[in-house]
């Protein structure tokens, strides 16, 4: 993954009596320390700021060393003029920091936060038109909230970062008759302008691969697919070997594409050439880190991706299967595809959905599929929709297995949030309705509602927005 690097600049007056060199060199100290934890390159800029042309300098410094973020420390009051320099800067996204007093009467020794205020307003109106984007920061880089602070932002920030140059592609096209999940790649591919995507691989190229995989390694393979489950019925023992088959093919495909992340067409042409289902195979390779979207969903799969960034976790791809309004809770499903970090005991078992691909016969068991209920957890869901300008983001946190649901991947999930804030579950549903929001649902563990608001801002993305049940039609532009 590649790191974020971060710009640190200070700005000040001489007129302001606090010791600005001791508070720069110790912001220094203290960020250097952070960027190890928080794993990103630090780029300071030893001389002071004080008038245009030193800003200038400090422009042309971080503009070669190709910064991605740039701490402006108001070490004191500066000049207004001096944050128009830095917000003029191309392909470098802004924070304002102000420092603690250090004291609570007698002469003011830096004046910093008033200053950050009045640098964040002239970027706002000077350069209203340019959608400047500036984040604010406030205390010294040892204390939690500024470290807080900061933490979303790299998160944030080394996400858009990698995407950026991110290598995504299709296997095979979408799942027939889920229209929903057509889209115009070159929405994403503008949002995240410099990621690849391809798109016309074939089913028949990954099956040529996975049947020329030798026997003794793929019995191998098997062998360790089966180690890692609790169990197997009959359906999923007869299909260990060819998601075996499979897992090597998608995984040699994967690494010699240099491929991030890849969507799969996971029917009907598995089904109709060996009455087989690929979702472990799906699932081993989420395992892996690698995100694989099932359906051919390569919208969701870039989203999955995003999570992964964000999280620095495995994620998986959900429906939205039921809902209980007399617990709050929804049921988060899918046939078998999901990671193990959901779900550390499953069984490998066999998906009887009878889908259409099997014409004019009764529903054929199909292996191999990850039969789990979802470890009690935290998780954070989130899909580009609209034209990649809007967003949705829900929250919450699994039960376990107190509650009865059907076979498959999933789990109920219970203390919903949408954008941060508790929703009813009949508000949940009506929101997606009536927004016309696609069935699929990314999701990765952890509460992560700060670092996604941060990363959909930074790329000016809207959120969907909550829509109240009601009993009538109800009809959104």
């Amino acid at each position: 993954m590649r790191r974020l690097k971060i710009g640190l600049v200070g700005t000040s007056q001489l007129s302001f009596p606090g010791d600005k060199t001791a508070v720069f060199e110790k912001s220094i100290r203290d960020l250097e320390k952070l960027a190890e934890e928080l794993a990103f390159d630090l780029v300071p800029y030893t001389e002071n700021v004080i008038v245009e042309e030193d800003a200038r300098r400090a422009a042309a410094f971080f503009e070669e060393q190709k910064i991605d973020f740039l701490l402006i420390q108001n070490t004191s009051y500066s000049a207004g003029f001096l944050s128009l320099v830095f917000a003029k800067m191309k392909n470098v996204r802004l924070g304002l920091w102000a420092i603690r007093e250090g004291a609570s009467d007698g002469v003011v020794p830096f004046n910093s936060l008033c200053s950050i205020n009045m640098h964040q307003s002239i970027i706002y109106h000077y350069l209203k038109a340019d959608r400047v984007k500036v984040k604010w920061f406030y205390g010294g880089a040892d204390e939690a909230p500024f470290i807080r602070r900061l933490k979303v932002t790299v998160r944030a920030l080394q996400a858009i970062k990698n995407l950026q140059s991110s290598r995504v592609a299709l296997v095979g096209g979408i799942a027939p008759g889920f229209n929903d999940l057509y889209n115009d790649e070159r929405q994403f591919l503008h949002l995240f302008d410099g990621m690849s995507y391809n798109r016309l691989h074939e089913y028949d190229e990954l099956k040529a691969m996975a049947m020329a995989v030798p026997e003794k390694e793929a019995e191998k393979a098997a062998r360790q697919i089966a180690s890692c489950a609790c169990g197997a019925d009959g359906h999923a023992k007869e299909h260990l070997l060819l998601s075996a088959r499979f897992y090597l093919a998608y995984k040699r495909f994967i690494e010699e594409n240099r491929y991030d992340a890849v969507a799969v067409s996971c029917w009907p042409k598995f089904q109709n050439d060996f009455r087989y289902s690929v979702c472990s195979v799906v699932a081993q390779l989420n395992d892996d880190g690698i995100p694989v979207g099932c359906e051919g969903d390569i919208l969701s799969t870039v989203c999955m991706l995003a999570l992964k960034y964000i999280a620095g976790d495995n994620t998986a791809l959900m429906d939205l299967s039921a809902f209980d309004d007399t617990d709050e809770t929804v049921l988060m499903w899918h046939c078998g595809p999901a990671s193990s970090r959901f779900g550390k005991k499953y069984q490998l078992g066999a998906n009887y959905t009878g889908m259409p691909h099997v014409k004019g016969e009764p529903p054929v068991g199909c292996g191999v599929v990850r039969d789990m209920v979802f470890d009690e957890m935290p998780v954070t869901v989130f899909r580009l929709t609209g034209e990649c300008d809007k967003y949705m983001l829900m929250s919450g946190r699994f039960i376990g297995s107190e509650k009865k649901s059907f076979t498959g991947s999933r789990g109920w999930l219970g203390d919903v949030r949408m954008n941060g804030e508790s929703i009813g579950v009949l508000d949940l549903v009506n929101t997606v309705q009536v927004n016309g929001f696609q069935h699929h649902y990314p999701m990765v563990p952890g509460c992560l509602e700060s670092e996604i608001k941060e990363f959909a801002a930074w790329l000016g993305l809207r959120p969907l927005e909550k829509v109240p049940y009601a009993d009538h039609l109800q009809i959104i532009d």
